[in-house]
């Protein structure tokens, strides 16, 4: 019988230094069945570039593009708020390192055409895209027809005063709301059918939402232009809707039961001691694509340890997490033959 072609993805590299040899040895079983292994990196591998005037900038060095290919990862996924934050000098060093190291990218490049071009893979036959794009955007960091940068997917947002409700509590929170920028959600889902005329599956990356620190308690966890997007790109023939940025992890929702998952989560943070609000709950995804209509998810729980390094979580409280915010869509994870859990757990 078809075993299918597996992917896993994981969540936000962010990384100063190199990684352990010993380190690598053990995260690679993590996901060593996989056919295909995506990671989001959260740090701009490369030693060139000046720091852009932004809120943080992050830089790791270029040799980690060697240690990422021995780890086993397959696609580095750079449509995020960190890939422009040593400018394109810095942006295309690290993509010329990494595709030297035998690791692809997506979703920054050279030009908007660049960027937003889906990654096209072969596993066992079946032809995989790979489509990245971030709303989390910095100053100049979108990519232009002629200038570098990341693919986006814009964001926008108003504030909603209630003068009765600040008259009684002075300071109070205003509401927030955010819609999805429709000439890039456009273009996205035009991409995604484009890419599914000559591809079996098509996978859409994206790197959205607010960590906790910058989100209200009274606030939703998961903001609707995110719920509005990943929808619409499930209805234009995604496969897979995956996210990543707010460092915790987020709910999954399946729409025409095929996968939104909201944030994957931290996958290997090696400052992770310097941010004390930083989650160190994880999973990583696994789609088995090919031996049913629709994929069939599962996921592999983790927990970081104090230096970042993710491990296998046994202890349930990765799980716990997950399920918590995932029942605001109606979706459990556990073993299939136990419950009616929708999302397999995987030891």
């Amino acid at each position: 019988m078809d075993q299918g072609v597996v992917v896993a993805a994981v969540g936000d590299f962010m990384l100063e230094r190199r990684l352990d040899p010993s380190d690598i040895a053990s995260v690679r079983t993590l996901f060593a069945d996989a056919d295909l292994v995506i990671a989001n990196l959260d740090t701009v591998v490369s030693d060139r570039g000046e720091a852009m005037p932004k809120w943080a900038n992050l830089r790791g060095p270029r040799e980690l593009a060697e240690d990422l290919a021995e780890l086993g990862i397959d696609v580095a996924v750079l449509a995020n708020n960190h890939a422009m934050d040593f400018g394109a000098e810095g942006l295309l060093d690290m993509i010329e390192a990494l595709r030297d190291a035998g690791v692809s990218t997506v979703g920054a490049g050279a030009n908007l055409a660049e960027a937003t071009a889906p990654l096209l893979v072969e596993r066992s036959g079946r032809r995989i895209a790979i489509l990245a794009a971030a709303s989390t955007l910095a100053t100049g960091s979108a990519a232009g027809p002629d200038t570098p940068g990341v693919a986006p997917l814009r964001a926008h947002y108003s504030f909603e005063i209630d003068d009765s409700l600040f008259a009684e509590q002075p300071g109070s929170v205003p509401d927030v709301k955010t819609w999805v920028d429709e000439q890039d959600l456009a273009r996205l889902c035009a991409d995604l059918q484009t890419a599914r005329e000559t591809a079996d599956d098509v996978l859409v990356i994206t790197h959205w939402g607010v960590p906790t620190p910058w989100r209200p308690s009274a606030h939703p966890v998961v903001q609707a232009h995110q719920i509005a997007a990943g929808r619409a790109l499930i209805e234009a023939g995604a496969t897979a809707v995956i996210g990543n940025h707010p460092h915790e992890l987020h709910g999954i929702e399946l729409h025409q039961e095929r996968p939104i998952a909201y944030c994957l989560g931290n996958f290997w943070i090696d400052t992770i001691s310097d941010f004390p609000w930083m989650r160190h709950e994880s999973i990583a995804l696994r789609l088995t694509l090919g031996t049913e209509p629709q994929p069939s998810v599962s996921a592999r729980p983790l927990l970081l340890d104090d230096g970042g390094v993710p491990r296998l979580d046994t202890s349930g409280q990765t799980l716990a997490v997950l399920n918590e915010m995932s029942r605001a869509f109606d979706v459990c994870t556990g073993e299939r033959e136990k419950d009616d859990a929708r999302i397999r757990l995987l030891a």
